[in-house]
């Protein structure tokens, strides 16, 4: 088999992958793009005098650990770069997990195990397959939000709210989202049916967003914020214009880890 052939059963299959994948797509999509219209609209009145003086009667540990501080939310960048792109993060990362699991592990729900999983194409196709259509889905799921966002950044803050910053917020979304695609790959065969596999993906999800939000209630629960994939998209950081770099790279090798780990316990998983 040529290298044009083996590529030919990959681009079928990931096209079918897409097809199966779409409605969920459109679902999270439609999801996070009315989150941001939503909350990132509500700018101005987050800047009422009232709200500010109630959020600093509250336990200030508290409003770091939800990235809520009467600073952050100052500034319009910071308010939908950090305390909005927490969130965005927390939903996109679980449908990278379920989306990855599931796609995965569907298939003896779809009675489709023998067919794909056997000849006459390779388990490694299949799996290089299912990782094309998910990196798809994850890149259009960022574009939206980001177009969303700039439309409707630009009408409530116009030249404040700055496009190049939140570039780098979006870019760091998009790694976790990849990081959490990775980890599900990764487990995924560890689950004989897909609905197990979406359960651990919004387990494994939200653990991540708990953890990091623990990690800044106090110094020394710092360390276990190394567990969780926000840590790592260090949105504070991004929405300032100084993306981590180190940790996008440590979130792009998660997903690459994954992904490959993945397919290597796939090709021996015996399905009988």
């Amino acid at each position: 088999m040529n290298g044009r052939d083996g590529l030919r059963p990959i681009v079928h299959m990931t096209r079918m992958e897409l097809r199966l994948a779409r409605r969920a797509l459109l679902i999270w999509t439609a999801v996070l793009v009315g989150v941001v219209a939503l909350y990132l609209g509500l700018f101005e009145s987050i800047q009422d005098p009232a709200m500010v003086e109630a959020l600093k009667a509250m336990p200030e540990s508290l409003l770091k650990a939800f990235s809520f501080t009467p600073a952050m939310i100052a500034d319009v960048n910071s308010y939908y770069g950090v305390y909005i792109m927490g969130y965005l993060v927390l939903l996109a990362t679980i449908y990278g997990l379920m989306q990855a699991g599931g796609s995965v592990a569907r298939e003896p729900d779809l009675g489709a195990v023998e067919f794909l999983y056997t000849r006459p194409v390779t388990r490694r196709q299949v799996a290089v397959a299912k990782i094309a259509a998910f990196v798809v889905g994850a890149v259009i799921l960022w574009v939206a939000i980001f177009a969303v966002s700039t439309l409707v950044g630009w009408a409530v803050a116009g030249d404040a709210y700055d496009l190049g910053r939140q570039r780098w917020t979006h870019l760091a979304g998009l790694a976790a989202t990849l990081a959490g695609g990775g980890v599900g790959f990764l487990l995924a065969p560890f689950f004989p049916r897909a609905q197990t596999a979406i359960s651990a993906g919004v387990g494994v999800g939200l653990a991540s967003f708990v953890l990091h939000a623990l990690s800044q209630v106090a110094d020394r629960l710092h360390p276990i914020g190394y567990l969780s994939l926000q840590r790592y998209a260090a949105l504070d950081r991004a929405a300032a214009g100084d993306p981590d770099a180190a940790g996008l790279l440590v979130l792009v090798a998660v997903f690459l880890a994954g992904t490959l780990a993945g397919t290597m316990i796939l090709e021996r998983k015996d399905f009988a």
